[in-house]
C-alpha cells in the first residue's frame, strides 16, 4: 500500500478545499458505527519522511468509511486528495492522531501522504468502515456530490451533478430518481415523469425505490388535466407567491373561487391551500388556518393532504404553536411529502423537540 519519497510531495496549491459531510438523511441513514477494521498497516518513517498511498473503491465498498494515521507520540502531516474531481478533503499538520471521515462511492479513489515530523517511528494507518454484513449500496461520484450540494442548500449545483451523471452512465437509476424529484419541484411534471418511470422499470432498489415509487404516485395526481382557467389561476397565484406579493396571490384565489367556474373538489383544495400561503404573506394567520382546514376538506390523495399539513405546520410553528406544528409536520411525513419539503419537515421537526425540551 505504500511507497516512500523524500518529503512531501503532493503540492496543495490548486485543489478544491471540500466539506466531507454526508448527508444525514440521504446517505447515512440506518448505517452501523464505523466500527469494523477494514485494514490496517503500519509504516517506519524517519524525520522528515514521507509515504503515500492511494485507495480505491473495490478496497472498501462501502457509503462512508474512516481513516485514521496514528503516530502514538509522534506527530505527523495528513493530506487526502479525493482524485475524481481533484478535490482535497483534509489537511493537517502536527497532529499525532488523524481520523477523516470519507464520503465513498463507485469508481472513487483518494490519494494520502503522511509526513513525519521530528523523530523516526512507526505510523499505523487504519480503514474502519461498517460491519461487512450491514453494507448498504453506494452511488457514484456525481450522486454523492449531488446530495453534498442539495443538503447545502445547492439546488442548482445538485441537479447539475445529476445530469453529470446520467452523462457519464445512462443507467445511474439513483440519479434519475434525483433529477426527477428536481425537475418535480419546478413542476415540470412530464419530464419528472419519464424519468421515474425509466428508474422503476430499470431496476431502482432500497430506500431509492421508496422515494421513486412515492414520486410515481405523486406525479400521477400532479399530471391529472385541469380545466385550462384553474390551470391558468394557479400559475398567477404562485406567480404572486413567489414574488411575495400576498394581496395580489388572495385576490387571485377569491375571485376564483367565489366565480362561477365550476371547480371540483381537487382544484378547490388547491386553490384554499394558496388563499392560505397568501393569508400567511399578509400576517392574517387565524384567516390562513381556516383555509388551510377547508383545504383539507377537499383535498382527497394524501400526497395533496401532506402538502397542506406542511404549510399548516409551518404556519403554526411562526405563531410558536410549537405542539400543533409537530403534529402538522408529523402528519405531513406520514402522508408522504416530495423529497424537499420531506427535508424541510424533518429539520423543522428537529428544532421544534429542541425548543420543547428546553422549556422543560
Amino acid at each position: 500500500m505504500s511507497k516512500k519519497t523524500n518529503g512531501l510531495s503532493l503540492s496543495l496549491s490548486g485543489f478544491l478545499v471540500a466539506a466531507v459531510l454526508l448527508v444525514g438523511v440521504a446517505v447515512t441513514r440506518g448505517q452501523s458505527v464505523l466500527g469494523e477494521e477494514w485494514a490496517r498497516q503500519g509504516n517506519s518513517l524517519e524525520a522528515g519522511e514521507s509515504f503515500q498511498f492511494r485507495v480505491g473503491y473495490d478496497e472498501i465498498p462501502v457509503r462512508r468509511w474512516n481513516l485514521t494515521v496514528d503516530g502514538g507520540a509522534l506527530s505527523c502531516d495528513v493530506s487526502v486528495l479525493r482524485v475524481l474531481g481533484e478535490e482535497l478533503i483534509y489537511y493537517k499538520t502536527r497532529e499525532s492522531l488523524h481520523e477523516v471521515s470519507i464520503p465513498w462511492g463507485l469508481d472513487e479513489e483518494i490519494m494520502v501522504v503522511v509526513t513525519n515530523r521530528d523523530l523516526g517511528g512507526s505510523f499505523q494507518v487504519c480503514f474502519l468502515g461498517p460491519p461487512r454484513e450491514e453494507i448498504q449500496a453506494s452511488y457514484s461520484y456525481e450522486v454523492n456530490r449531488a446530495l453534498e450540494n442539495f443538503a447545502a442548500g445547492k439546488n442548482i449545483m445538485a441537479e447539475e451533478a445529476c445530469r453529470k451523471a446520467l452523462k457519464r452512465d445512462s443507467n445511474d437509476w439513483v440519479a434519475k430518481v434525483l433529477l426527477a424529484g428536481f425537475l418535480r419541484n419546478q413542476q415540470f411534471y412530464e419530464q419528472a415523469a419519464v424519468l421515474v418511470d425509466e428508474a422503476l422499470a430499470g431496476g431502482v432498489s432500497g430506500n431509492i425505490l421508496e422515494l421513486a415509487e412515492s414520486l410515481q404516485s405523486e406525479l400521477i395526481i400532479l399530471r391529472a388535466p385541469l380545466p385550462e382557467s384553474v390551470l391558468d389561476g394557479v400559475e398567477l397565484a404562485h406567480k404572486f407567491l413567489d414574488d411575495g406579493n400576498g394581496q395580489e396571490a388572495l385576490d387571485v384565489c377569491e375571485k376564483i373561487l367565489d366565480g362561477k367556474l365550476e371547480l371540483d373538489g381537487p382544484s378547490r383544495g388547491k386553490f384554499l391551500t394558496l388563499k392560505g400561503r397568501a393569508m400567511e404573506l399578509l400576517g392574517r394567520n387565524f384567516a390562513a388556518v381556516d383555509a388551510y382546514t377547508g383545504a383539507l376538506s377537499f383535498t382527497r390523495s394524501k400526497a395533496g393532504k401532506a402538502v397542506v399539513y406542511f404549510h399548516m405546520g409551518q404556519l403554526f410553528q411562526q405563531m410558536d404553536n410549537l405542539a400543533q406544528a409537530r403534529g402538522s409536520f408529523t402528519i405531513a411525513l406520514e402522508y408522504g411529502l416530495p423529497s424537499g419539503l420531506e427535508l424541510q419537515a424533518r429539520e423543522a421537526l428537529k428544532g421544534i423537540g429542541e425548543e420543547l425540551k428546553a422549556d422543560r
